[in-house]
């Protein structure tokens, strides 16, 4: 069989694909792909873009023998998963992918898997570029993901404040966990973006982030950029209930067959990654409203904090036991490195 080049790839994979059941497509004012470049039609008035561009490298974020259907879904599901944690709604996404060759038995199924969610999500490939590489190198694909979000109304790192209590969707742990065991697991193959639920936060969340590299990481993140954004102030800080994070249900089971320690399965809820759960802030007296948007759209929702004023030589991050206690200095020091490091 001939090798299919970027031009039968794109005619052949893509454009068919692409426009399939994505009202996008049908906007007399979009252009997708085919072109030389891609045509948005005009955002609503008070809207503006959000943009975000994640990179997948063999090797360094998933396996040779990683199957393509759950590649395809994640590659596209971490992008919106950025999108989710700034309250936007996708418009839709470009893929550029550097590949050794393609390989249809595994090109189809890898764009099943994105597309699909991409159907589900409504955001419509429409634009990107392909290139071939040499037979050693590794694989690699990045996903640019556009949204929008009324003007000024987006969910940011920067706007935590003294009092806020901290707020996570969903459980955490087990990608971690999956990932340690060497399993399958569909949190971590099949992330689902908390799309609806950011949302929801807008107006309500002082601050967001999504929990990809670990809770911990995110949470000084929100830490750092909220405290630069007001320098003449003491910098903040988190105190968080070691006891309150919520574990997923591979970790329980875990537990409860006796594999893990509860320490090392609560390690890995704050500094495993790979959740795609949202991390934010909200005053006290927002509690009853962030409960309710939980139980609307079935996603439970744990207060496991909240933020004070970082002491002179103190810890950005504080966390303390179910009785106000300090959680075990040598189980804190692994959380302090914890998360997911890119170099």
């Amino acid at each position: 069989m001939a090798r299919l080049g970027e031009f039968e790839f794109i005619e052949r994979f893509l454009r068919p694909r692409a426009a399939l059941g994505q009202p996008f497509y049908a906007s007399p004012l979009a252009l997708g792909i085919g072109d030389d470049a891609a045509l948005l039609p005009p955002l609503a008035e008070g809207e503006q873009l959000a943009i975000s561009t994640d990179m997948l490298v063999e090797g360094r974020h998933y396996l040779a023998d990683t199957d393509p259907f759950c590649l395809g879904h994640k590659a596209l599901a971490v992008n919106l998963s950025d999108l989710a944690a700034m309250g936007a709604r996708p418009l839709g996404f470009t893929l550029s992918m550097a590949l050794r060759r393609i390989d249809t038995a595994w090109i189809e199924p890898f764009l099943d898997g994105m597309l699909g969610l991409a159907r589900q999500a409504g955001c419509p490939l429409i634009g990107g570029d392909t290139t071939g590489l040499p037979s050693d190198n590794a694989e690699c694909m990045s996903v640019t993901v556009l949204g929008s979000v009324p003007v000024g109304r987006a969910l940011r790192r920067d706007g935590m404040v003294e009092g806020d209590h901290v707020w996570v969707s969903g459980a955490l742990g087990d990608p971690a966990y999956a990932v340690r065991r060497r399993m399958p697991d569909p949190r971590l193959d099949m992330p689902q973006p908390r799309l609806e639920l950011g949302l929801a936060l807008r107006g309500v969340a002082h601050a967001a982030i999504d929990v990809s590299d670990g809770l911990s990481a995110e949470m000084m993140h929100l830490l750092q950029s909220s405290s630069a954004r007001n320098p003449e102030s003491p910098p903040l800080q988190a105190i968080l209930e070691w006891t309150a994070l919520p574990l997923g249900a591979g970790l329980i089971k875990a537990l409860e067959e006796g594999h893990l320690r509860d320490g090392e399965a609560r390690v890995m809820a704050a500094a495993g990654g790979d959740d795609y759960e949202l991390l934010f802030s909200a005053a006290p007296d927002s509690a009853v409203v962030v409960r309710e948007l939980g139980q609307r759209l079935g996603v439970s929702m744990t207060c496991i904090g909240h933020i004070g004023r970082r002491p002179i030589g103190g810890d950005a991050i504080v966390w303390r036991d179910g009785s106000g206690r300090p959680v075990d200095a040598a189980t804190t020091g692994e959380m302090k490195h914890g998360g997911f490091r890119h170099f």
